[in-house]
């Protein structure tokens, strides 16, 4: 490749660098800008086929509407709970279990978070546990540091497995065929779900070791760093609370993927991990007889002011969650109403006259199941239709940026995917540029392939973008480098979980609900270099084991 041409596949990652990092654009303006850029420079620089162009636009604003309605879902359910007054019962729960704002910590980020990225995804986590923390007493850039470094292994299931099942597939999809297509057919894999179950297992099995160590990562970023000794030893003292806490959640994530896929490890692992944890922590176990609350000018508050008026009893507060979990579980394994749902599908194919296609699952897609637990909660919490209509208007108003952010982001990342039709003989942008990573740093990949999915993710402010945007880089590389593509693709979404704690998007969100906005660089400083070590250690594992 020439240079102008080494430039222009580079495109998609130097505009959002410049305008969504530097220039610190909001990604509803930044990602239309970078997709313009790349546009041009796929029919300028690599002279791609403008019908082929115009298709891929069109085939990734069809793309994007899976992964719109379950955000709109999400944000429903969370906006129904608020309104409501569930979500204060749910607050008010969590202070009763420890006074010790390291137990709080693990509870309400690691599990807590877990089970919602698994259900909501796309930073919703961090928004949701710092200001619980907050409320629980801790101070407000302490609660947003840990919350984002917590937001990360549950992350490879996130938006029910969206990162593996939508992002790996659809960055796969080269012209309607998917790269890893002979591999799937190797490996006796009938479709690509199974291939990213596959996928997932190297994910979680790497996960046994620097998942079940993040627990003890925020303890020790609390007291370090936020403590008023400044000193992680306090953190370290619960060590094996924090382990037997990871372990809570990762062994039951390992085997619910082992048996039904990428879609529910995060949801039900970190249901089967609070239902473990918490009553241990109620009971002290593998606890110091004296809790830790030390942090410099700040006091705990009392926890009658915390928890506030309670409406409902916890159970009927968690119902909707519970409900949705049920009607996930139920879609994905009863065999019968699966295919039921699967048989209402709207597709398109032959878009513009190419082979391209897209297609929308329209009841077995979870944005509806979300809605569907969002009117369950109204006639639950007995809600007047003002405030069920407001939290509707509410969300409708929240998704607008996401949408702009989506409908440009998608197909950014299909004109890169689609851009080997083009007339100066060259092969797609992501393929050329595979080729020159590999011949220069093939040899030792596995470390390299996780810091290219934290780029992804810091960029593009999403995991499952990471993994659309160099999924197809990454299988090339492994392919070039005789490396088993499926763990090199393992270590890219790992990678991508691990820059979900440092993205943009993600940590300007944590900093606002906290009432932390403008000191942006203060989190990013602290949660950089707990992701550059997430991928370290994924790297090496992944080097001296090889994959299955």
């Amino acid at each position: 490749m020439t240079f102008i041409q080494t430039l222009a596949t580079l495109t998609p990652i130097i505009s959002v660098l410049v305008f969504l990092v530097l220039m610190r654009m909001p990604a509803s303006r930044a990602m239309p800008i970078s997709a313009v850029l790349t546009a041009l420079a796929a029919a300028f620089v690599w002279q791609m086929d403008t019908t082929i162009l115009g298709a891929s636009v069109v085939q990734g604003m069809l793309d994007a509407i899976t992964p719109l309605t379950i955000i709109f879902g999400a944000i429903f359910l969370l906006k129904t709970l608020a309104a409501s007054g569930a979500m204060d019962t749910i607050r008010a729960g969590f202070t009763n279990i420890s006074a010790d704002a390291r137990v709080q910590v693990i509870i309400i980020c690691w599990l807590f978070g877990s089970f919602i990225e698994g259900s909501a995804g796309f930073g919703t986590p961090a928004a949701i546990g710092a200001p619980l923390l907050v409320l629980l007493g801790v101070p407000p850039l302490a609660a947003a540091v840990v919350a984002l470094i917590a937001d990360s292994t549950s992350v490879s299931f996130g938006a029910i497995g969206l990162p593996v099942l939508f992002g790996m597939e659809k960055g796969l999809d080269v012209g309607g065929t998917s790269m890893a297509a002979a591999e799937m057919a190797r490996l006796g894999f009938e479709g690509f779900p199974q291939y990213a179950q596959y996928i997932a297992m190297h994910m979680i099995t790497i996960d046994m070791v620097t998942g079940t160590l993040i627990p003890l990562v925020l303890v020790a970023v609390l007291t370090g760093f936020f403590g008023r000794n400044k000193s992680f030893a306090e953190g370290l003292a619960i060590w094996k609370f924090a382990i037997f806490a990871g372990l809570a959640f990762t062994v039951p994530a390992f085997t619910i993927n082992y048996f039904a896929g990428p879609e529910f490890p995060s949801v039900i692992g970190s249901l089967i991990g609070m239902a473990i944890v918490i009553p241990a922590a109620k009971k002290g176990f593998l606890l110091p007889a004296t809790p830790w609350f030390d942090f410099e000018g700040v006091e705990k508050k009392d926890t009658a002011e915390v928890a506030g008026e309670v409406k409902f009893s916890q159970l009927a507060a968690w119902t909707p969650y519970l409900v949705m979990a049920a009607l996930l579980v139920l879609s994905r394994t009863v065999a019968p109403l699966k295919s039921f749902l699967l048989s209402f599908n709207l597709s398109w194919s032959n878009l513009l006259g190419t082979e391209l296609k897209s297609g929308f699952s329209t009841l077995y897609a979870p944005g509806i199941f979300f809605v569907t637990v969002c009117v369950l909660g109204f006639f639950i919490f007995k809600m007047k239709p003002k405030a069920f209509t407001g939290a509707f208007t509410d969300s409708c108003k929240a998704l607008i940026p996401t949408i702009i952010s989506l409908g440009a982001s998608v197909p950014m990342v299909k004109i890169f995917l689609n851009s080997g039709a083009n007339s100066a003989g060259l092969e797609a942008m992501p393929k050329a540029l595979a080729g020159l990573m590999a011949s220069t740093a093939g040899s030792v990949w596995e470390w390299v392939a996780p810091i290219v999915g934290i780029f992804g993710a810091f960029l593009s402010g999403s995991a499952t973008f990471s993994n659309m945007m160099f999924s197809s880089l990454q299988f090339e590389v492994a392919t070039q480098a005789d490396l088993a593509p499926a763990l090199v693709m393992a270590l890219q979404g790992i990678g991508a979980n691990a820059g979900n704690m440092m993205c943009v998007m993600n940590v300007v969100a944590a900093a606002t609900v906290v009432g932390m906005a403008g000191r942006e660089s203060e989190i990013i400083r602290k949660t950089l270099p707990v992701a550059l070590a997430y991928a370290l250690i994924a790297g090496t594992i992944a080097f001296f084991w090889g994959g299955y």
